[in-house]
């Protein structure tokens, strides 16, 4: 709510029943002013045919997106920004990255027909559902589940086997030294400072303790007994113990690939993975960064994240690269000029080439030129990818996917492995693909969460959860511009047959791109500043 000219009309004064469209949202507010609470009103059938009205927050609760800019199918509204999506009669968040619910309100309907008046009186009674009201569900015998991995994946599995009702024991297995926290948010915003450390966290570790989750904080899982049902465990006072578990959900992520070459182990040498990493790298920047001088090794997501939140701050980047255009195989050639074009345009500068050592700050390369170009850098970002964690998995001899599938362990569309009550999500998992069907490791965070989730609930019902049937999602931050991806990019090379098809201007952030296969078929769709198109793009062309 702006200004004296805004028309969003005020839910606690009415508005007629005949304005709220049947397959869209009426957006409004409860009161006037900049404070005024932001609500959806949706007319919907319920289970006995009768027209109902509901009224739920219209901001998303990951991270306040309109909801009134998303999409609706059904009963459902997607989130415009990360494509979350929430149940608009109850509010529940459905798919990640949300996981909290909307907040609903009371409503009252006077009068008969579209001249009857619609008016929001106030919170709901019941309340949103959530793990205190969630129903116990009869999972028999299932008195221990053990998840290992305190990231996107292995949080979301947590939160949802509490939503759904588990009320037996849980532990987390973390070899993080805190609470699991938003990833994404570490090369997009905590490094530019616009997040603060203690808004990281997805929940405070209160939410633990009151929902009875067990942390296990610092702590390595080391071995894997699938047919003694237990986990080898390394505590952080270096303490081996044994962890028996009924259900198990492997989610341990992955970590930062460093190169072999001579000079990276150097402490001005810096990974982006971690808290502690995103720290590191910030102290080495240090609290006059203007004038600062970085290199970072590898053009890939987080390369360029980090690159350009440095270039924000005022630091000199080179960012050195086996390939010309950034991102080619990720988003195709096309995306990837642009972003280098508006990387080049904030005073960023490329390099293309192979590494050879890391010399008191100058990168050498194999064919004898250098970065920086003159003088030397004060710190050399590594980005060039992560491996996934699977030792793990092979001690329990789980099978693995072929090298073109990622290399990951091998999981089905519910995410279980090849042993008998162990599942596995997010870095480590190869999970058949939506859209495509083909098996593939997918290192997406919202991908994790929802793998994550669909395991848990899996495991909960004993085989009976639903197919994943989301298609895979990201979202990456580059200067002002927010890129977003749905799908299976095909094989973009000569070889691949695979194509890209821009509708609009990559160079003026206005732009979606549709990717077809080999055959001719759409598996992806990406765009910069036309987020409700890749939402409806994302709805006609990936879901199954």
């Amino acid at each position: 709510m702006a200004d004296d000219d805004d028309t969003t009309p005020d839910l606690t004064r009415g508005v007629r029943l005949g304005d709220l469209p049947l397959d869209g949202v009426l957006a409004g507010a409860l009161g006037t002013g900049d404070d005024a609470e932001q609500v959806l009103l949706t007319r919907y059938t319920d289970d006995d045919g009768e027209q109902r009205v509901s009224a739920v927050s219209g901001t998303c609760t990951h991270v306040g997106a309109p909801l009134a800019k998303g999409l609706r199918t059904g009963d459902l509204v997607r989130c415009p920004f990360h494509h979350a999506c929430f149940d608009l009669r109850s509010g529940e968040a459905l798919l990640a990255p949300a996981y909290e619910p909307l907040a609903r309100f009371a409503v009252e309907v006077d009068g008969e027909g579209d001249d009857a008046v619609v008016r929001v009186t106030g919170p709901a009674a019941e309340p949103s559902p959530g793990p205190e009201t969630a129903a116990t569900r009869a999972d028999g015998a299932l008195r221990r589940v053990v998840v290992v991995g305190g990231g996107a994946a292995g949080f979301a599995a947590v939160e949802r086997l509490r939503r759904e009702g588990y009320e037996g024991e849980l532990v987390l297995v973390s070899a993080e030294p805190h609470a699991p926290i938003d990833r994404t948010q570490l090369s997009k915003f905590y490094l530019a400072g616009a997040k603060p450390a203690d808004d990281l966290p997805l929940l405070d570790e209160g939410w633990y303790a009151e929902h009875g989750v067990e942390l296990r904080l610092g702590t390595r899982a080391t071995v894997l007994d699938t047919e003694q049902r237990r986990l080898g465990l390394e505590g952080p006072d270096g303490a081996v113990t044994l962890l028996a578990y009924q259900a198990l959900l492997l989610a341990p992520g992955s970590e930062p690939v460093r190169p072999d070459l001579p000079g990276l182990g150097r402490d001005d040498v810096h990974v982006l993975r971690s808290l502690a990493d995103a720290d590191a790298l910030l102290a080495a920047v240090g609290d006059e960064p203007e004038g600062r001088t970085a290199v970072v090794l590898g053009a890939g997501f987080i390369g360029l994240e980090a690159a350009a939140v440095l270039r924000e701050k005022g630091v000199d980047v080179t960012v050195v690269s086996t390939s010309e255009v950034p991102l080619a195989r990720q988003m195709g050639e096309d995306v990837g000029r642009a972003v280098r074009a508006a990387h080049e345009s904030e005073g960023v500068t490329f390099v293309t080439g192979r590494a050879a050592r890391w010399n008191d700050g100058v990168l050498e390369l194999e064919d004898g030129s250098r970065a920086p170009a003159r003088g030397r850098a004060d710190l050399l970002v590594v980005g060039v990818g992560v491996t996934p964690r699977l030792d793990l998995a092979k001690s329990a001899d789980l099978a693995l996917a072929r090298e073109d599938e990622g290399g990951g362990v091998v999981v089905d569309a519910r995410g279980r492995t090849s042993a008998d009550g162990v599942w596995a999500a997010g870095d480590v998992a190869a999970w058949p693909d939506a859209t495509t069907g083909r098996r593939r490791r997918v290192e997406h965070w919202a991908q994790a969460q929802r793998q994550g989730a669909a395991a848990a609930v899996d495991l909960l019902r004993r085989g009976g959860g639903e197919e994943l049937a989301e298609p895979a999602f990201f979202w990456t931050k580059q200067f002002s511009r927010q890129y977003r991806l749905a799908g299976d990019v095909p094989d973009l090379s000569a070889d691949g047959g695979g194509s890209a098809e821009v509708d609009g201007s990559l160079a003026d952030g206005d732009a979606v791109v549709r990717y077809r296969d080999a055959d001719g078929r759409v598996t992806a769709v990406a765009g910069v500043g036309r987020d409700l198109e890749v939402l409806r793009l994302e709805e006609e062309l990936l879901r199954p």
